[in-house]
């Protein structure tokens, strides 16, 4: 069976029910969201299905278009409930993936480039996808504006100069997207701040690595680094591509 056959995203089947549901009802983001007392960004994520609906809002939204509450679950059969329930309760051993799947995000083509040839000395083996503009980080991470064939990368690694002024959001809205949030993001800089540091760790970054000027130095952190996520840690990546695995086989 292929994933999408017995593999359903919960939240995004309800978040659909619901945006369809209010423009059936000719109704709008901000009247809804005005009803059920929180802003229209919000009811955008639940309608995205980046977020989940807690149950009392959806029993409330049932009841602002007066349909059953039974209907946002229709087409969700138990064999789907099933296999998710597989994938979030199947205990793991340890899980290591030589190769990597690395997107670099550095809006200077001068560090982009060092960082590039550094991992390739470290292992040929390693696909790297590099994104330079700082409005496209979301949607390239997300794959919409890159072709299928593209993997979801297991590291991320961003300089912080990609956005000078407010470096520390780029790395909160990240880390607040449902497809991309559990990815390890790795930040490279040429300078250490306490303030920086603080930010990087407190907005959901995985490691703040200073990047020497030395290529050897910044050659040997970098292959410490990669030894650590690729051998040592098990990636989130490698887990779902095994359970997927699984599932399928199943």
């Amino acid at each position: 069976m292929s994933k999408s056959q017995n593999f359903i995203d919960i939240s995004t089947h309800i978040g659909c029910k619901i945006k369809e549901t209010r423009k059936k009802a000719g109704i709008t983001l901000e009247q809804v969201s005005r009803i059920l007392g929180i802003t229209y960004q919000q009811l955008q994520k639940y309608e995205s299905g980046n977020t989940c609906v807690p149950v009392e809002k959806l029993y409330d939204i049932s009841v602002i278009f007066n349909i059953p509450i039974q209907y946002f679950f229709e087409g969700i059969k138990a064999a789907d409930i099933y296999s998710q329930t597989l994938y979030n309760e199947e205990l793991i051993e340890r899980k290591t993936d030589s190769h990597l799947n690395i997107f670099i995000i550095d809006s200077n083509p001068e560090d982009e480039f060092i960082t590039r040839k550094v991992i390739h000395e470290i292992d040929k083996e390693i696909e790297i996808f590099c994104i330079q503009n700082e409005s496209n980080v979301i949607n390239n991470l997300k794959r919409k504006e890159l072709s299928l064939i593209i993997p979801v990368p297991d590291l991320i690694f961003m300089d912080i100069n990609i956005s000078k002024q407010s470096y520390h959001l780029l790395i909160s809205e990240i880390k607040k997207e449902k497809y991309i949030q559990e990815i390890p993001l790795i930040i490279l800089t040429h300078s250490v701040r306490v303030e920086d540091l603080l930010k990087v760790y407190k907005n959901g970054a995985a490691s703040f690595i200073y990047k020497s000027l030395d290529f050897e130095i910044f050659k040997k952190d970098m292959k410490i680094c990669l030894e650590y996520w690729s051998k040592v840690v098990t990636l989130p990546s490698v887990v779902k591509r095994d359970s997927y695995n699984n599932i399928e086989s199943q």
